[in-house]
């Protein structure tokens, strides 16, 4: 359970058709007879539940003044209801309270001749440490901790639906025709689709935070920056409600006018520290808190704080309440801590124990075992991965070009006055380094470093496309020799035989002419053999002929 402190305020519109604004402020909330002046309340609380909202409908000023006291009846009973549970269930409390007070403003609508009326609410639920929201419309929920503002809700409106689009800035919202529409409200009909409201279902509260709920004047009309510096400020939660309702009508805020402070002093409360006082009922009245005695040091724990005009009493009663209440609790928190120490340091261990820990720790051995070995094996690997390949470097630091003319002089250095190392001939490859000035720094494929004209270098191969020289066949060609002998052989011819001449021409391949001419003519002796065999080669390879030879015997016969 929290201990809590809050004020709210309520101020009666200075102009007419504006939003009327009313709050629930633990169980109490502003009735007709308060209308004309000003509802100040300032209560302390440690039930298990507390709730606390604002209202602020948009319509005629007597119908949404009227429609909000209804709707703070209905809402006084459903949190009767809550609180006489063990734990509140929130879904459940939060689609009731939406679904109700949606139905009564459409039955006020219809019972008043239709007249459009248009209602906002953002609802506090303190449960323990815990804080819920719950938001519909344009009405503001901040949580200030540590010096710094914390918004708890988002506007529900047409404006603010086109900022959060990109459609138009936060400032142009401010004057934007459409900050007024209502995207969600209370009293839709079902036409009008359902109800969806804002919900935080659980935010965890510390000691010394502060909660604020805000009518539209306050939070719409009053600069933020104005705002935000009270809000920060050190001072109790009447005086930062005074100074934020002084600060908005001397801005000019005429109406919205509206403020609940809430300080939670302590999150930590023990069940028998609590008390749960029915002097916050409804039934409680709501005028104006009855003066303190002068006996008195302190107001009644959950008893409402009225409007008083001497501001000492309620100095005493902050400093009356911190001396003895936060001594006594200091006391009961060293206790109980000490308690839960003494009770861990005996608390056996639970069964099972000793066997769980063997295997967690056999587990995480083999685990880091499995780790080990996976890298020891796959070192090699992971390395190649992280450490770029040679080609991966050589590339980076130097490109293939190509010469594109012959004869392309090689540099000593970036000048023309230089010494030519080498020359190179159209297409020889080059690696690449650096440019300086009109030269390119290169190393030839004989391992040459020196500069080249920087236009004389491409990217692609110059002699990609030129017809190549035709090529010769260096294998010698065969040699093709046919050699014709005739041996005639006459046995019983006759004594005299002429011998016939034979011509024989061989053309040996690529382009080989041989002639070959044979000759015989008779002599004295009766034999005679001439052979002539000119040879015309047109190829390297020489061709040799060998003309048929032929021998002719013609013995006599007698």
């Amino acid at each position: 359970m929290s201990k809590t402190v809050s004020t709210c305020i309520c101020e009666t519109n200075q102009v007419q058709n504006q939003p009327q604004e009313n709050v629930f402020f633990h169980t109490l909330y502003r009735t007709q007879a308060d209308f004309p002046n000003e509802f100040l309340r300032t209560a302390r609380s440690t039930s298990p539940i507390q709730i606390c909202a604002v209202f602020s409908t948009i319509g005629p000023d007597s119908l949404g003044a009227m429609l909000n006291i209804q709707l703070n009846d209905e809402l006084s009973k459903i949190v009767a209801g809550a609180q006489s549970q063990p734990v509140l269930d929130f879904d459940a409390f939060s689609n009731q309270v939406v679904n109700i007070l949606n139905i009564k403003v459409c039955n006020y609508v219809v019972a008043m001749g239709g007249t459009p009326l248009k209602t906002s609410m953002t609802m506090l639920i303190i449960e323990g440490d815990t804080l819920r929201v719950i938001h519909i419309g344009n009405t503001k929920a901040v949580l200030i901790r540590d010096n710094k503002i914390m918004a708890l809700t988002e506007e529900q409106t047409v404006a603010h639906r086109y900022v959060q689009m990109g459609a138009i800035t936060p400032e142009q919202e401010k004057t934007h025709p459409e900050n007024m529409n209502l995207t969600q409200y209370l009293g839709k009909l079902p036409q009008d689709g359902p109800v969806v409201p804002d919900k935080k279902v659980r935010l965890k509260l510390k000691d010394n935070d502060q909660l604020s709920l805000m009518g539209i004047g306050v939070a719409k009309l009053m600069p933020a920056q104005m705002r935000n510096m009270i809000l920060v400020k050190a001072s109790s939660t009447e005086n930062k409600a005074r100074d934020l309702v002084t600060s908005a009508y001397n801005y000019g805020v005429k109406y919205g006018l509206t403020v609940i402070m809430i300080n939670v002093e302590s999150t930590f409360l023990l069940p028998g520290d609590a008390v749960i006082n029915s002097n916050l009922a409804t039934e409680a009245g709501v005028g104006k808190a009855k003066p303190q005695k002068k006996d008195e040091p302190y107001t009644e724990l959950n008893e409402p704080y009225g409007d008083t005009e001497d501001m000492d009493e309620t100095q005493r009663f902050n400093s009356s309440y911190d001396d003895e209440d936060e001594i006594e609790e200091k006391k009961n928190r060293k206790k109980d801590k000490g308690s839960k120490g003494k009770a861990k340091k005996d608390k056996p261990k639970p069964k099972g124990w000793d066997i769980l820990v063997p295997i967690i720790t056999f587990l995480v051995c083999a685990l880091i075992a499995y780790g080990g070995m996976y890298v020891l094996f796959n070192a090699k690997h992971l390395i190649n991965k992280v450490k770029p390949t040679e080609s991966e470097t050589i590339e980076n630091e130097s490109i293939i070009m190509y010469v594109v003319n012959d004869d392309t002089p090689v540099y000593e250095s970036a000048s023309l006055d230089s010494a030519v190392i080498t020359t190179l001939e159209s297409g020889d490859v080059v690696t690449y380094y650096e440019t300086e000035n009109e030269f390119a720094k290169v190393t030839t494929t004989t391992g040459v470093e020196g500069y080249i004209l920087s236009v004389q270098l491409s990217d692609e191969d110059p002699t990609l496309g030129d017809e190549l020289p035709e090529m010769q066949d260096p294998t010698p060609v065969p040699e093709d020799t046919t050699a014709a002998q005739t041996e005639a052989d006459s046995y019983d011819e006759p004594a005299q035989t002429e011998a016939p001449v034979q011509e024989e021409t061989t053309a040996a391949p690529e382009e080989t002419t041989t002639e070959a001419e044979t000759e015989y003519e008779p002599d004295d002796a009766g034999e005679t053999t001439t052979t002539e065999a000119p040879v015309e080669t047109t190829t390297e390879a020489p061709a040799e002929t060998t003309a048929a030879e032929t021998a002719a015997e013609a013995p006599a016969e007698t």
